[in-house]
């Protein structure tokens, strides 16, 4: 991303399969403009400026949609198509809101019986008496065109229709006086129309190719580029992974037998352009400057390969269209229908879209933003601790290792000292998993496992077991450790454990998770931590009757003053030592908690859960899914009152999650890196930082910091010095590597 536009997700997980259409307009005149859209499910206003949001009308919608004052009343009404449910035939509405958006929306046909679903739409004066008509194009349906539709002296009666084209399929529509006649001419994508002499509504109108060697779905724009008071035409091809973009030169009246001249667009940019679905011009009459702004989608129809490196951009020339100079909105975010309008009233042009949505991929509505000052969030440096260790870590946890007074980084088997971060191997061990003062000297000590007896050659995972130790270290430069065993879990290996005073007069306990939980259920544990932690084996028992197996939070939930636990969708209720277990979320959902953290998200003072979600599919298609980042509200009673869910973004299964302030301002950020076992040299995995948008966390900004590496229970914060935070990582696959990354 720029470091000059901020990307804000206004919903990251809108009612609906997906999202089709948008528009941008102020619908009740109170002065805030609001962004419409909608798709299979439901069509949707959202006010950027406030970050309220609503409900218009249930129902599938297709693409086609646009703004328009069509009664009078100074207001402006929301023009769509919509399938019926029983038929599948498409009908031509508008909708009223009566300048209260919370209240229920009338409907009014315009077209009953259209001939599909209309791809695009816009309003313009047709036929010169002062009034603006509806033109809209029929797309994906056996008799596709384009048509105009006039109202009556009701305008909530059907409207009448009348034909420019018929068995034509195109995208792209604008409108506009091309030849300097008076009268309108319809751009429909590579062909435009001319009138009948006759009348506008006496069609058909005569076809013309204007761009010979462009296909028909594209999106245009109409904008004088030369400066001569006549529009051209910009195009760029919309459904393809192959597209290219031009702007036709308009010379209908200077040369009749070669009106059109084409000339590319940002050749320094390249071709192809991707699923390029969005496009808009304008002309700064200030300046003089003409601004293209094109878009693409990052995961286009029919099947195509996710676009991991999808463009927003805005191309400018000063010069009539001879050079043009790109500045990039951002990179590696897909968008569909996206506009640029002022959204909150500055006098600046925000960028407002959203993504159109798969299966794999799920709608989302953001816009971006320009900022004077960039973020610190957006001023990071990456190095590499580790290119080199041997094998796969399962956790990453930062302590002073060494008792020099600064953190140290440990991996696996490993640990890395500060601040020349040269590797150090912990001898007798396998995977370390949690630090604690355990024996209370004021040193920090380590919950480890040994190496699996069954451990095959060659294979590391097999080496992995549940026989738990703790380990002090004595001089660990020089590798000199001190263990002690702690007994076996019932499960296969530790995925979360937390350790800490849980059970009565403060004394410790560990609990213990094992990945085993979601195929064998195995139950996680809890070891109490004898009062002498040497003894052995330190008692086991079942923490909860839970098939939970990742990580823990220790947090006074109830508020009783007694830590409860976190685990997932449920917390334990901490009752002196037995814990009994509270589901946060109902149903189906989030069974598949991969990672947690607890955090007071909206400043209501009651204590939020944050969660991440695990989506990989081993068995069949060997894929990692778009899941939720999810915040759980605190209902203030947490013991009987429902918790609701607020989901901040979707990525592939974040399988990394943190919570801290990076930037000094007070208000904590979430971090999270993306878990891709499947390409791990191609998976394009990222490390995100997201911050609220509103104090209420009902948007938020996302800040990309990389996106080279894959991430497993790693991106986890810590203080390399006093108000220097850094983040640490590794993967689970793309296992070599231990990363660190600076805030500078």
């Amino acid at each position: 991303m720029s470091d000059t536009w901020n990307l804000i997700i206004l919903d990251a997980a809108p009612p609906v399969k997906e999202l089709g259409c948008l528009a941008a307009g102020d619908l009740d005149g109170d002065g805030h403009v609001e962004v419409v859209t909608g798709g299979d499910g439901g069509l949707l206003w959202y006010r950027p400026d406030t970050f309220e949001q609503g409900l218009i009308a249930e129902g599938h919608y297709a693409v086609g949609l646009t703004l328009e004052d069509v009664d009078g009343d100074g207001l402006m009404e929301v023009v769509t198509t919509r399938e019926d449910a029983e038929t599948s035939a498409w009908t031509i509405l508008w909708f009223d809101s009566e300048q209260d958006l919370s209240r229920p929306w009338s409907a009014h046909v315009i077209d009953p019986t259209c001939n599909g679903s209309a791809h695009d739409m816009l309003f313009f004066d047709v036929d010169g008496d002062g009034v603006r008509e509806l033109v809209a194009n029929a797309a994906y349906c056996a008799v596709p065109g384009v048509f105009i539709y006039k109202a009556g002296a009701d305008a909530t009666a059907p409207w009448d229709k009348y034909t420019v084209s018929t068995g034509i399929f195109s995208e792209g529509l604008g409108a506009a006086d091309l030849d300097g006649n008076g009268r309108f001419e319809i751009v429909h994508g590579p062909d435009w129309f001319k009138p009948p002499a006759q009348g506008p509504l006496a069609g058909p109108w005569k076809r013309t190719v204007y761009a010979p060697s462009f296909r028909e779905m594209c999106r245009t724009a109409l904008v004088d580029v030369t400066g001569n008071g006549r529009k051209d035409v910009v195009i760029v091809e919309s459904e393809y992974a192959d597209g290219r973009m031009a702007w036709f030169e308009n010379r209908l009246a200077e040369d009749p037998e070669n009106p059109w001249i084409m000339h590319e667009i940002g050749e320094a940019a390249g071709f192809p352009w991707n699923f390029a679905h969005s496009l808009d011009a304008r002309r700064d009459m200030d300046s003089d400057e003409v601004h293209v702004f094109v878009a693409e989608m990052a995961a286009g129809g029919w099947g195509q390969p996710y676009n991991w490196d999808a463009r927003v951009t805005e191309f400018v020339t000063t010069d009539g269209g001879e050079t043009w100079h790109e500045e990039r909105i951002d990179t590696g975010v897909g968008t569909h229908q996206a506009t640029m309008v002022d959204l909150d009233g500055d006098g600046v042009l925000e960028v407002a879209g959203k993504e159109w949505g798969q299966a794999r991929t799920l709608p989302r509505v953001h816009f971006w933003r320009q900022v004077e000052t960039p973020s610190p969030l957006t001023r990071v440096r990456h190095r590499l601790l580790d290119r080199d260790k041997p094998y796969t870590g399962t956790d990453i946890l930062a302590a002073d290792v060494d008792g020099g007074g600064q953190p140290d980084v440990v991996c696996g088997a490993w640990w890395y000292r500060n601040p020349t971060w040269e590797r150090h191997q912990i001898p007798g061990v396998y995977q370390v998993h949690n630090v604690y003062d355990l024996d209370g000297d004021g040193r920090d000590e380590f919950i480890a496992t040994k190496k699996s007896t069954d451990a095959k050659p060659g294979n590391w995972y097999s080496s992995l077991s549940s026989e738990l130790c703790w380990i002090k270290p004595l001089d660990p430069v020089a590798g000199l450790w001190e263990e002690h065993p702690i007994g076996t879990g019932d499960g296969d290996w530790p995925h979360g454990t937390l350790m800490g005073p849980f059970l009565p007069g403060g004394k410790l306990a560990l609990m213990v998770g094992y990945h085993s939980a979601e195929g064998r259920g195995d139950l996680p544990q809890m070891f109490e931590v004898p009062d002498d932690p040497r003894e052995r084996p330190w008692p086991k028992r079942v923490l909860a009757e839970i098939p939970y197996g990742e990580e823990f939070v220790a947090h006074d939930v109830s508020g009783n003053g007694q830590l409860d636990i976190v685990a997932g969708r449920w917390w334990l209720e901490n009752e002196d030592g037995a814990f009994r277990p509270h589901k946060v979320v109902e149903g189906e959902d989030f069974d598949n908690v991969a990672r947690v953290r607890v955090a007071d998200v909206n400043g209501s003072g009651h204590p939020d859960i944050l969660v991440v979600e695990e989506g990989l599919d081993y068995a069949e298609t060997r894929q990692a899914f778009f899941v939720r980042i999810a915040w759980l509200e605190n209902p203030g009673d947490p013991c009987t009152a429902p918790w609701s869910v607020h989901v901040i973004d979707k990525m592939r299964s974040p399988h990394s999650l943190d919570v801290a302030d990076l930037d000094g301002d007070g208000e904590l950020e979430v971090i999270v890196g993306e878990h891709d076992p499947f390409k791990p040299y191609r998976s394009r995995s990222r490390l995100c930082v997201y911050k609220k948008a509103d104090p209420q966390g009902r948007a938020w900004a996302q800040y990309v910091l990389d996106d080279r590496f894959e991430h497993h229970d790693g991106a986890k914060v810590f203080e390399m010095s006093p108000g220097q935070p850094c983040i640490i990582s590794h993967g689970w696959v793309d296992s070599r590597y231990v990363h660190l990354w600076e805030f500078v």
